[in-house]
């Protein structure tokens, strides 16, 4: 049976603790007017900061976007067409405003975006040492999430194959891959085992490419798979 408390008249006039302990930070408050003023002039300038901060952050990035974004477009306009079809000098033009654009606009998505962008432009004029600088400086920017993550580390996987660096190649195909969906990283592990075939390691490359078909075997790329397989035999 629980213990029955027992309150003395003396216990039921006391005061509440907790009105008591209210009483006595009122008190304190009016006696230190000077302290509690500055520490609240403190905390809603921290306050303001963070909130004024912020709202600059998402100006800054919606800003950047609309300047950069026609821009874009338009590259991946130029860099779809047939060469025939593009003016002479276009490119050129169009690689210059976004140069120009991610330099103001540095530290921010859009300018992340944007070194995408010059890197493509710069491999498809055949400038790989050029595209790796642009991929890695998008990716070093840390602004890069989701797919233009694994696109600025294909694009750097690719300039770095193309100009022969089959090694870095082969990294950040893998780096890339470890952390794309199934379409993507079936891909980019296909041009891992493309790089380590042609730098010689034809094991590891036959290995990359059975376990590929095995994980896959619906792929699109099989039967490519099953060609150089049957070469390497």
């Amino acid at each position: 049976m629980a213990e029955k408390i027992h309150y003395t008249r003396r216990d039921l006039k006391g005061p509440d603790e907790f009105i008591s302990t209210f009483g006595r930070i009122v008190e304190w408050c009016k006696g230190n007017r000077s302290k509690v003023n500055a520490a609240l002039f403190v905390l809603l300038a921290t306050l303001v900061l963070s909130l004024g901060t912020s709202a600059y952050f998402r100006w800054q990035e919606n800003k950047a976007g609309s300047d950069l974004w026609p821009h874009l477009e338009q590259a991946r306009e130029l860099l779809a067409a047939p060469a025939a079809e593009v003016e002479a000098g276009k490119l050129a033009a169009v690689e210059s405003s976004i140069s120009s654009l991610v330099k103001k606009h540095s530290g921010t998505r859009a300018a992340a975006c944007g070194e995408f962008y010059l890197g493509s432009i710069a491999f498809h004029r055949g400038d790989y040492e050029g595209g790796v600088a642009r991929f890695r400086e998008g990716i070093r920017s840390g602004k890069a999430e989701g797919i233009l993550a694994l696109l600025l580390r294909e694009g750097l996987a690719r300039s770095l194959e193309a100009k022969g660096d089959y090694a870095g190649a082969a990294a950040s195909y893998r780096e890339a891959a470890e952390a794309a969906g199934p379409r993507m990283k079936t891909r980019l592990r296909f041009g891992e085992g493309r790089v380590l075939e042609l730098s010689g390691k034809k094991t590891e490359s036959a290995s990359l490419y059975r376990k590929i078909i095995e994980e896959n075997p619906d792929s699109r790329i099989k039967d490519l798979i099953d060609i150089k397989l049957s070469r390497m035999e």
